[in-house]
């Protein structure tokens, strides 16, 4: 890649671990391009996630193998790549044995003064792992995550659903947690047709993230929303537009970016942390004193104009 157009200071450098089911849709790998072109991210590893069991048995393995892809196309070669757990957690009490939930916790550990961000995009499967492996790492890492419903609703999204064991077990812990639940993330909407013109252009990856989102689209848009308890009532017409709407997407991973590139805090809020209920609610809280970072929130067209501009710089 092309030398960076600024230099970061030393104060505001960061190392980060991205954690993602890279080959559930299609939006991951935007967020992967996007943190891999960011100077200020020291990326230092990559951690491959389920997906849950449902459509594949071996949803880890393919996002392994989809973040090999990514890295392939933008002939990068030096960022590790594990393979974290291959399932849900037991429950809240009980580690798995992954290399990519080993890696965490090593990483955590190290000496080193720059600040250490856990970027969540997936069930957050493999950060509690390592924090169940070694508790001490808690104080020593900042965990973004994509994931639970809205506060207001009862909704469970999809990375929570896909392990609340594990949601449980973060939210319930020590470590500093920046949570962009649902009605935050899917604020990231983007056309096709902008995508065509704004990163399908730009090298191997630029025509593969617009590619692959395609077909994703394909079958998202091919799904039969009839039997879903918030569409029955719907109208043929209004049902066009729910889930996918067949002429854009939310890339709803991005915002676990954008959210260290700027501030970002124009609708943030500190709260005391709430378990999540099976049926994707907030229900009691962990303790009077465990607060977390909420964003309600968050500015797509600076996150998705920095993306845009680091694909057009370094491919273009």
């Amino acid at each position: 890649m092309k030398k960076a157009l600024y230099q970061v200071p030393r104060n505001k450098q960061i190392r980060v671990i991205i954690d993602t089911d890279a080959y559930a849709e299609g939006d991951d790998q935007y967020a992967i391009a996007h943190a891999l072109l960011t100077p200020k991210f020291d990326v230092v590893g990559i951690v491959a996630a389920h997906f849950g069991t449902q459509e594949y048995s071996d949803s880890m393995e393919k996002s392994y193998e989809e973040i090999g892809r990514i890295l392939e196309l933008m002939d990068i070669h030096d960022v590790p790549v594990y393979r974290g757990e291959t399932a849900a957690l037991k429950d809240e009490k009980t580690a798995g044995t992954s290399e990519g939930a080993k890696f965490i916790a090593e990483e955590a550990l190290k000496d080193d003064d720059r600040p250490l961000f856990v970027l969540n995009m997936a069930a957050i499967t493999n950060l509690a792992s390592a924090y169940l492996m070694k508790p001490e790492i808690a104080a020593n890492i900042t965990a973004v995550w994509i994931g639970g419903g809205p506060y207001e609703k009862q909704f469970t999204d999809f990375n929570a659903g896909n392990d609340i064991e594990a949601a449980n077990a973060v939210l319930g812990s020590e470590m500093e947690l920046w949570q962009i639940p649902l009605n935050a993330y899917t604020m990231m909407e983007v056309s096709f047709h902008e995508l065509f013109d704004k990163v399908q252009p730009y090298g191997k990856i630029g025509s593969y993230l617009v590619e692959n989102l395609m077909r994703v689209n394909e079958i998202g848009c091919a799904l039969n929303l009839d039997d879903l308890p918030f569409t029955k009532e719907l109208s043929r017409g209004a049902k066009t537009m729910m889930i996918r709407s067949g002429e854009g997407w939310s890339l709803g991973d991005s915002p676990a970016v954008g959210v260290l590139v700027t501030m970002q805090d124009h609708d943030m809020e500190y709260r005391k942390a709430q378990r999540i209920n099976l049926d994707g609610t907030y229900g009691d809280y962990f303790r009077e004193n465990r607060v977390i970072r909420v964003y309600q929130g968050i500015d797509s067209r600076v996150i998705l104009e920095d993306m845009f501009a680091k694909l057009k710089y370094h491919f273009g």
